[in-house]
Order: C-alpha cells, then structure tokens, then sequence
C-alpha cells in the first residue's frame, strides 16, 4: 500500500472513532480573497529578510463548533479539530502531497476545486486573519507548518515559491464549455470529453476573428449557469480567487486579448482580459 493510502486508511479509522469527521464542502470557482498581512512569525525563516510583496501558499483548514463560519453540522471540538489537524501535518512533512490531503480532508469551501492555493500580500489583513498570514511569511519556501490557530480554525499551511510579479487584480469574462465526467461537470452536460475540447476550440477561434460578438457566442455556448445573459463577465478579481489554471491563464493575458482553450475542474475555457 503506498504510503498515502495508508496514512488515508490511519486517519479514516481514527476520525470514525473520535467521531470527528466534518462534512464535505462544496467546490466554488469564485474563492475567498486571498490572506493579507504585515506581520513576520519566528518558525523557519530570518528575522532580519524582509517581507516579500507576495507568497504563495497552499492552506488546509480543520473547522470545529464554535469557530468563525463552522456550519452547523460540525460536531468536533477545538481540541479534536487540533488533533486531526496535528495528524495531516505529520502527514505532509513525511512525504504525503498536502494537495491530496487538503481535497480530501479541508473544510475551507472550494478547496476541492483549488486544492487550497492562495496568494498573501503582506501589506494589510485579509481574509484568512493575521495569524495565518504571519505563519504563512514565516516559513521557509518548501515547508509545512505546525496547525495555525485562527478564527476559522486550525490550519494547516505550506509555502510554496513565491509567485513572479504583474498584476494583482484583473477584470475578466469566459465561455465554459462543460462535459460529462469532468470533476465539477455542469449538471445535464452530456457531451464527452473529446466533443467539448473541440467546441471550446471552434469558440476560440471564433472570438479571435475581427469584428466578433463575443455576447452572441457565450449566449449560444456557454455552460456556465446565468452566465448566457452576461456574457460571461466574472468583474474585476484578484490571484487566488480562481482555480489555478483559470487564474494563470487569465492574468498572462494582456488586456482585450483572448486565451486559446483552458482546462479546469469545470471544463474547457475561452478567456477574454478586458481590464
């Protein structure tokens, strides 16, 4: 058994028995603004180095009852919620990706989809709360914390290399092009995998032509719910409020250009940057 499965299969067992184990959240597109703060933590990185103007980092939340947008359902206690958020550190720092646990394990919406990745700008709080942001600077890139106590609850946090420079926030509209099977299919798409990669493909093409109706071609192909009569148009957003391929695709845009075809959890995209 590799060693995932049976740290999964440990874990499993002691969850059943302490009778901890929260539900599933569901997958968003749209995530939480990411996490911002200014101030420096003291595990794993100098004093001295200054802050950088932005981190990447990936995050796995342990919820309990009482904690900042706990649902009611959530039944474990704060020191169940740490225990269990002590086990999955153990886990990641002894081998185990931290992106499989934190789709099976994180009670933070959306991490399903994103696999808990954020972007932190140092400069004020966001939504996550210093005490995250502070770990989060402390680390060294490539390594795990101990479980972080927040509002939220316990977490569980890795910094990853920090992310290159450009822009911070973008404004953006898409044509999703949904097929059955995909891990967040549209519901009543029955297309196959191969049919939509070719109508995203034809949707690309399209849009690129001069003089395009970028309205009429999301109106007659998109996939996306209420998103025929928009056009698309997700507004203005920042890094780490859309799943990574979304994000990585839409920010290299420059403006009023639009993305050859892009594969998330979703589907295929076309992107157009606007802002």
């Amino acid at each position: 058994m590799k060693r995932f499965e049976l740290w999964s299969a440990v874990l499993s067992a002691w969850l059943m028995i302490c009778g901890c184990m929260g539900p599933q959240q569901p997958p968003h597109q749209r995530l939480p603004d990411a996490v911002e703060t200014t101030s420096t933590g003291t595990s794993g990185s100098s004093s001295k180095a200054p802050a950088p103007e932005m981190v990447e980092v990936r995050v796995l939340l342990v919820s309990y009852q009482g904690a900042h947008g706990a649902p009611p359902t959530q039944t474990r206690d704060k020191e169940q919620a740490l225990d269990r958020a002590r086990m999955l550190s153990r886990m990641a720092r002894s081998g185990d990706r931290l992106s499989e646990l934190v789709r099976k394990y994180s009670d933070l919406p959306g991490a399903s989809a994103d696999y808990g990745l954020f972007r932190i700008r140092p400069s004020q709080p966001g939504a996550f709360g210093s005490e995250v942001g502070e770990a989060a600077i402390a680390l060294r890139p490539g390594s795990i914390s101990d479980p972080v106590d927040a509002p939220l609850g316990w977490f569980v946090i890795e910094r990853r290399n920090d992310p290159p420079g450009g822009p911070t926030r973008i404004a953006a509209r898409h044509i999703l092009i949904s097929f059955k099977g995909a891990q967040h299919a549209i519901a009543g798409v029955t297309r196959s995998e191969a049919e939509a990669r070719s109508m995203a493909t034809q949707v690309a093409r399209d849009a690129k032509q001069p003089n395009a109706d970028w309205n009429a071609l999301a109106a007659k192909y998109t996939d996306e719910p209420g998103s025929k009569e928009t056009g698309g148009d997700l507004g203005k957003f920042g890094r780490g409020q859309m799943v990574p391929a979304f994000e990585n695709a839409a920010f290299a845009l420059p403006v009023g250009e639009i993305s050859d075809v892009v594969q998330t959890p979703f589907g295929f995209h076309v992107i157009q940057r606007y802002e």
